[in-house]
């Protein structure tokens, strides 16, 4: 049993425990489960953005071709992505006893001799970001050139032999080329032509293009076309191949160690008589082309 001196008096009013109660309370809230509830939300609402980002770089191409058909692409995958949600919170108690004060001084027994003080500090830090990688490999870009040109029905010169070239990229797919490059699902003028009801828009200098809800199936579409492109992934028939070496692997111990291989199929592509792959890629795990020379 807590014995306190004559004249001592607790000053906290119903009200100001209250309030105290709560700072405490609401400081415990800020962690546990609720951080994990913000993290969870926030990483949802930042992955649909992905879809957003690439319909966004697509219509700006599409609006640079509008304007000029000779123009260069200029397009940007997600590579990796962050939601950090970080919580901090505190709260502090300070009790001042008083026994000196006079009755004065207390203000005729206003002011208590042993006042407490409630402090309470609460912080969210929310980082989100994503990393993209833009598209600088050359035969992607002039395929992507390519898509676009036939996209606006405008190919600058006869030298890419866009269709061919793209023929050749999906010859393995099972998509015609209407589905990859889809016509007549955006619309193209001046800024005071775009309407109210446009889902998603975009401009070259005074060319403006935008998407009304009847075109998302076409913008999607193409969007996948420009995806598979921009990540050099060449639809191209494909084929196993087994070879047997005796030891190591080179041409005069052929026998006896069996190495099996994934190589393109090039007798399947003959009937693309004007196409010939841009570059056969190594598939040998994630090598980086650009870290060969490392200075000392």
């Amino acid at each position: 049993m807590l014995l306190l001196p004559r004249g001592l008096r607790f000053p906290a009013r119903p009200v100001e425990r209250a309030l105290g109660v709560v700072a405490v309370l609401a400081a415990l809230n800020l962690g546990g489960c609720a951080t994990q509830r913000v993290l969870q939300q926030d990483t949802v609402a930042a992955n649909l953005t992905v879809s957003d980002i690439y319909f966004q770089q697509v219509l700006n191409n599409v609006a640079r071709f509008e304007a000029n058909s000779a123009s260069m692409p200029s397009f940007s995958v997600v590579s990796a992505g962050t939601v950090n949600i970080q919580d901090s919170s505190g709260a502090t108690i300070s009790p001042t006893y008083s026994p000196t004060l006079t009755s004065a001084m207390q203000g005729g027994g206003a002011f208590p001799i042993l006042s407490i003080l409630f402090g309470f500090n609460a912080q969210r830090s929310v980082t989100e970001n994503w990393s993209t990688a833009p598209v600088t490999d050359s035969d992607n870009l002039r395929r992507l050139r390519c898509a676009f040109q036939m996209l606006v029905g405008r190919e600058a010169s006869a030298c890419d032999r866009c269709e061919e070239r793209l023929k050749g990229f999906f010859a393995a797919s099972t998509e015609t080329e209407e589905c990859m490059v889809p016509r007549g699902w955006y619309q193209v003028g001046q800024k005071c032509d775009l309407p109210t009801s446009a889902c998603y828009s975009a401009h070259y200098c005074d060319t403006y293009v935008w998407v009304t809800s009847t075109g998302i199936d076409g913008l999607t579409r193409f969007t996948i076309t420009v995806l598979d492109i921009a990540t050099g992934e060449i639809h191209a028939p494909q084929r196993t191949v087994v070879r047997k070496y005796k030891g190591h692997e080179s041409p005069e111990n052929l026998e006896s160690t069996e190495v099996t291989a994934t190589e393109t199929d090039k007798d399947a592509l003959k009937n693309a008589k004007f196409f010939e792959l841009d570059r056969e890629r190594p598939t040998s795990g994630g090598e980086n082309r650009g870290l060969f020379f490392v200075p000392r």
